[in-house]
């Protein structure tokens, strides 16, 4: 039976790490969800060392629990509205703003989304018709008139 490689703890320098996947915590104002990660774990202090993708997981976990937490859309949800509206992913950051891969690190987790993005993405999704009204406005280049009621 091979033996699994440990190594010295890098924190607490008493205990070995070892490589596994454990349950970890991430938190948000009093607010907890778990993710499963990959990392090297300490059996003595319970310290961890995370690679690339270990952290990017974490961190997307983390990114959805902040967007429940605050009441935004996440990550799945931006992506899945933008494919409904008919638009790249550069295209909806022309369009509605945040800047040139906006919607790249909305949907991949790397950033969250805006309370205002949020809910103009919200108000897209549930009339998608006003889409054309933000394009015909960029187009122009000024913003719209108000509407006489």
């Amino acid at each position: 039976m091979p033996r699994t490689k440990t190594q010295p703890c890098v924190s607490c320098r008493d205990g070995r790490m070892r490589l596994e996947v454990r349950d970890d915590v991430v938190t948000y104002q009093g607010h907890e969800q778990h993710v499963e990660v990959l990392g090297w774990w300490c059996n003595t202090c319970g310290e961890a060392i995370l690679d690339g993708a270990a952290l990017a997981e974490r961190e997307r976990a983390f990114l959805e629990l902040k967007a429940e937490v605050d009441e935004v859309l996440g990550p799945e949800r931006v992506a899945e509205i933008r494919r409904q509206l008919g638009l790249s992913q550069r295209r909806a950051s022309e369009l509605l703003g945040g800047g040139p891969h906006a919607f790249q690190k909305y949907e991949s987790g790397e950033q969250s989304v805006s309370v205002p993005m949020s809910n103009l993405l919200y108000l897209l999704a549930r009339d998608p018709r006003r889409l054309r009204e933000i394009t015909e406005w960029r187009q122009a280049g000024r913003p719209p008139r108000p509407r006489s009621r």
